[in-house]
């Protein structure tokens, strides 16, 4: 097994894409819903989507969107414009209205390939006439007027298109994170913060072995599924298997079929297969590597001993190379989101920016050690990257401590810490402990005014079934919480207010406040 780039080196997507598909052209690189691919062929066909791209004018410098599930024509898409120095701008295929029109818009896409049950989505949002001059449909023979057919100009006949002037500082891609108040904002990562996440993914936290096989459900209009695995597999030459969405009933044996070995979570996924009924075959899986966000730290050793693999929790945004904390391999601890990665610097401050002493709880802010590597800022938006840049420094929003041999534990976003009778109090610890009840699916915690002051704290639950009883699961919070963390107010929801890349939107549940709740102190 041979590694293609030097991770000290920095380099570009397409001298990744080249270089692999030299080194193991006969290789197997890509399973997409039983298609799969050698390397030789991910780059014959971003070369065709290259020529195709070129043909209608797409230059370097061009945006490229993709309204897109995940599939084999967005990969083709984003690796098409890589070679020509496009910039790819990969939009959640979840967004509808003004959310798909603002970024459809902002980002001034010339280009947008669109899935066929979305035409009308897009359409509505962004009219013809408006918005991107190239408009293809994928999976639609006889597309509607405005439209083109995405097979037939990723098949058609188009002059080789001479590749771009690509350097590794260069913008590679936009990606919008979805605001949980206010708009989108366009993070803009050049072509080596690819490589860079791949390299510290592959080599000192997955430690790639001869038998590895990359898996993931996430999907690849984000950057962990880009930056981890597909990435991830071009750089280590490991195969990668892209599932179409996740499954939480047909996951493991998605797992078994495909014999994967690593896969990728995020937010809740780990606590929804926890939450399947038990089957005597749990641990016989291929797995030996899950590796992500959000690990609940109290279900974390039983995950593990059940499905027989190990959890390693890293940390990170769009804006930090997707990861920039993570627990080493050798000296994993759960319930931290683990240590700084070779390129990063992180510190821990307090309301005043100065940097607080280990054990104090305060904002985490990143610094990169390396050039071309944390992102360049969000698009057309000079004041929102001034504001996150402060001092040379990107503040994340998120709150965390950090213990006296570097690990640093999430305690919160900083908008979701409640005061509450002169405490402050971790909405993200009574959700973690609450989703451990047997009969919560998901829950959110937010503050809401207190008769007393400050406020009261309330929690918000998606049931697994319809058998909650809410004094019962306020018995179970007093015996796993402070006092002054248990809730008072319990509300119960068919589902949760999300954004489409399925954020918590806590302040749609604050506008509608205690309405309908059950509350503990009238209850006696």
């Amino acid at each position: 097994m041979r590694y293609v780039g030097d991770p000290d080196e920095a380099t570009t997507l397409p001298d990744i894409l080249r270089a692999r598909a030299e080194l193991s052209p006969g290789s197997r690189c890509l399973t997409f819903d039983r298609e799969t691919r050698t390397f030789a062929a991910m780059l014959a066909a971003a070369e065709q989507a290259a020529a195709a791209l070129a043909s209608l004018g797409i230059e370097r410098g061009a945006k490229v969107a993709t309204l897109l599930p995940n599939s084999t024509e967005l990969l083709d898409i984003w690796f098409g414009a890589s070679l020509l120095g496009a910039v790819f701008v990969p939009i959640n295929s979840g967004l509808r209205g003004d959310g798909l029109r603002y970024i459809v818009e902002h980002s001034e896409a010339e280009f947008i390939a669109v899935d066929e049950p979305l035409v009308q989505t897009l359409s509505a949002a962004v009219p013809v006439g408006r918005g991107p001059r190239h408009r293809y449909v994928r999976g639609e023979d006889d597309p509607p007027s405005g439209y083109g057919s995405l097979t037939a100009l990723l098949t058609g006949a188009h002059p080789a298109a001479k590749p771009g002037a690509v350097e590794p500082a260069d913008l590679a891609s936009i990606l919008y994170t979805s605001g949980t108040t206010g708009l989108p904002k366009g993070v803009m990562n050049c072509h080596n913060s690819f490589a860079v996440a791949a390299h510290e993914f592959t080599r000192r936290y997955v430690r790639i072995r001869q038998d590895d096989v990359l898996y993931t459900s996430l999907p690849l209009f984000h950057a962990n599924a880009q930056s981890l695995t597909v990435v991830g597999s071009l750089v280590s030459g490991r195969p990668m298997v892209v599932a179409p969405r996740f499954s939480v009933s047909a996951f493991f044996d998605d797992i078994r079929e495909h014999n994967a070995t690593v896969f990728n979570y995020i937010g809740a996924m780990l606590t929804m297969l926890y939450k399947q009924p038990e089957r005597p075959d749990d641990a016989r899986n291929p797995l030996r590597l899950a590796i992500g966000g959000a690990a609940p730290a109290e279900l974390w050793r039983r995950f593990e001993k059940r499905f027989d693999l190990t959890i390693l929790e890293i940390y990170g945004l769009t804006e930090s190379a997707t990861f920039c904390l993570a627990n080493p391999p050798e000296d994993i601890r759960a319930g931290t989101i683990g240590k700084e990665t070779s390129w990063s610097e992180v510190k821990i401050v307090g309301p005043d920016g100065m940097t607080q002493p280990d054990g104090e709880p305060g904002e985490i802010a990143i610094r990169s050690k390396r050039p071309a590597t944390i992102f360049l800022g969000y698009y057309k938006n000079e004041e929102a990257t001034r504001t996150a840049m402060n001092g040379g420094w990107f503040h994340t929003g998120d709150r965390g401590r950090r213990d006296a041999d570097g690990y640093v534990v999430f305690l919160d976003r900083l908008k979701d810490s409640i005061r509450r009778r002169g405490e402050n109090i971790s909405s993200f610890e009574i959700e973690r402990i609450v989703n451990a009840h047997p009969s919560v699916r998901e829950s959110a915690v937010i503050g809401v005014p207190s008769e007393l002051g400050e406020e009261d704290v309330m929690v918000v639950v998606v049931q697994n079934g319809d058998d909650l009883d809410c004094a019962e699961l306020i018995e179970f919070c007093e015996e796993r919480m402070a006092a002054f963390m248990v809730p008072r107010y319990v509300r119960l929801v068919e589902r949760l207010p999300k954004t489409a890349t399925q954020r918590l939107q806590k302040y749609s549940l604050r506008e509608i406040g205690i309405q309908d709740a059950w509350d503990r102190q009238e209850m006696g």
